[in-house]
């Protein structure tokens, strides 16, 4: 199951408490998906691109108090496959659907309604939305067919403080946002809590990758360096132990020279603690540096 089709059974399992609510939900499905008049046969046909979404909206129909008939779902073959359809009554349809495209109705009624507001959000995903795989990409999309909604829809999200971006293709807006925190409230209001979870499972994931990943970086460079310094100062001393110099430096600077050249690429910790007696790393660099300061 993907992403999409785990977020889609959730809200297929919502219940509302009011017909008001079904019928939000209903007029997202139908504004979404897009709808064709058939003045001939005074229908509406509502194209829905799965069976379960095309059933919800023959229950939101039935639940939403509005008097309107949904006769479906039908199957109806498409280049690319099936969508499946459902018809209203034209005349009732018009009457319904006018009120959603009003600003005003969705400023008033829609907006200020938590309920009503979150209705259409449902409604709107379960008929054309999407979210990516987060183990990829972080991203939410809705698919949209009747360009006066998609302003709607923006205001729907700005009230539940989520700043989507808008674009069109041909015909078809999408509306999208990107934001880890604005998708995990997004799938809160969908009812989609087990997603939600998910997806903060995946992006905690992530972080302790990214710490180990950039603490295992930090490592291999800590011992780069350390490497560097250590063939630079072996071959410094070799330098200076070949040289007439040599014949001035105190035993124990020597000794200090010879454990350094005869054990490359151990840290100055590990150097000290072959030292007879051992010394601490602070006095084995105190030791080098008075050993190059005969260069």
């Amino acid at each position: 199951m993907t992403y999409t089709q785990g977020v889609k059974e959730q809200i297929l399992k919502y219940s509302y408490k009011s017909e008001d609510e079904w019928a939000a939900e209903m007029a997202a499905v139908c504004l979404c998906s897009g709808y064709d008049w058939d003045r001939e046969k005074d229908k509406v046909k509502i194209l829905c691109t799965t069976e379960d979404t095309a059933k919800r909206l023959v229950r939101d129909a039935k639940m939403s108090g509005t008097g309107l008939v949904a006769d479906g779902p039908e199957r109806v073959g498409r280049r690319g496959g099936s969508v499946f359809e459902v018809l209203f009554a034209a005349a009732d349809f018009e009457s319904f659907i006018t009120d959603y495209l009003l600003p005003d109705t969705i400023t008033d009624k829609i907006s200020s309604s938590e309920n009503l507001r979150r209705a259409m959000l449902r409604g709107a995903f379960l008929a054309r939305g999407s979210m990516s795989d987060p183990n990829k990409t972080y991203r939410i999309e809705i698919l949209c067919k009747t360009d006066a909604f998609v302003k709607m829809l923006v205001l729907l999200m700005h009230a539940e403080n989520i700043r989507p971006t808008t674009r069109v293709s041909d015909v078809t807006w999408a509306i999208y946002f990107k934001k880890h925190d604005e998708i995990c409230d997004f799938l809160v209001i969908l009812g989609a809590v087990n997603q939600m979870m998910e997806l903060q499972n995946i992006r905690a994931q992530h972080d302790v990758n990214g710490m180990v990943a950039r603490s295992v970086n930090l490592d291999n460079w800590t011992v780069k360096q350390q490497s560097e310094a250590s063939a630079r100062r072996t071959k410094q001393l070799e330098k200076l132990l070949s040289s007439d110099k040599a014949n001035r430096i105190p035993k124990e600077l020597l000794e200090v020279a010879k454990i350094h050249i005869d054990n490359p690429g151990l840290s100055l910790t590990e150097l000290g603690r072959l030292m007879d007696p051992p010394i601490s790393k602070s006095g084995m660099n105190h030791r080098i540096q008075k050993l190059l300061d005969y260069l």
